[in-house]
C-alpha cells in the first residue's frame, strides 16, 4: 500500500469517528467500496481462520477485508524495513563492489529477523518433545 493510500485511510477514519459515534461520510463509503475490489496478499479465509482461532466471530465480510488489508500493510512495512537493513549491512560489509552488486537483490534471514525484532514480533520455533 502506498504512503498516499495509507494517509487517505488514516484521514478517512479520523474524520468519520466523532464523539465515539461512527458517521457514515462519502469518504468512508468510497473506502468501503474500494475494499471490495482489493485482493489482499493474505486470503480472507486465512484471516477468518486466525480470527476464529482467537475467539473472534466475524459475520461481516468487510471486517475480514480490513484485517487482510492491515496484514498487507504490516507485511509491506516489515519487508521494506528488511530491505533497508539489508542495504545497511551490505554497505558496512568488507565485500568487493562486484560482490555487493550481486548481493543487492538478496534478502537474507538475518535481515528479516532484525526487522521483526524492531517491529516487536517474536518469532520462534517450538520445540518438539523429542528435541528436549
Amino acid at each position: 500500500m502506498s504512503q498516499a493510500a495509507t494517509n487517505t485511510v488514516k484521514s478517512t477514519i479520523s474524520n468519520t469517528v466523532k464523539n465515539s459515534k461512527l458517521v457514515w461520510s462519502d469518504d468512508l463509503c468510497e473506502f468501503l467500496a474500494a475494499i471490495e475490489t482489493y485482493n489482499p496478499t493474505m486470503p480472507e479465509a486465512v484471516s477468518k481462520y486466525y480470527l476464529e482461532k482467537s475467539g473472534v466471530n466475524v459475520k461481516d465480510e468487510r471486517i475480514l477485508k480490513l484485517v487482510s488489508l492491515a496484514s498487507d500493510f504490516l507485511l509491506s512495512d516489515i519487508i521494506h524495513e528488511s530491505k533497508q537493513i539489508s542495504l545497511l549491512r551490505q554497505q558496512s560489509s568488507k565485500y568487493s563492489t562486484k560482490r555487493k552488486a550481486e548481493m543487492a537483490e538478496t534478502l537474507e534471514l538475518v535481515d528479516l529477523e532484525a526487522a521483526l525484532i524492531q517491529a516487536k514480533i517474536c518469532v520462534g520455533r517450538k520445540k518438539n518433545k523429542s528435541e528436549d
